[in-house]
């Protein structure tokens, strides 16, 4: 049988919820922005995987750290 750490998995949970919820507005804004100023596929696309990315990082970064700080 797998053993499953809970918290890794509550805070695993967490972490994609929350970018659940986030993408949907922000993937919304980015595509209403750049076909307001008219900017192509390919460069939408990049934007898109850039600003993606960033997020993806910090919010991260802050489920991690409250995590961390209820283990203390």
């Amino acid at each position: 049988m797998i053993n499953i750490d809970k918290e890794a998995m509550t805070e695993a949970l967490n972490d994609v919820g929350i970018g659940l919820a986030m993408s949907f507005p922000i993937s919304f804004g980015i595509l209403s922005l750049c076909q307001y100023l008219g900017v192509s596929l390919v460069a939408t696309s990049l934007i898109q995987v850039m600003v993606f990315t960033f997020v993806a990082i910090v919010r991260k970064y802050m489920v991690r750290v409250y995590y961390k700080r209820r283990e203390q």
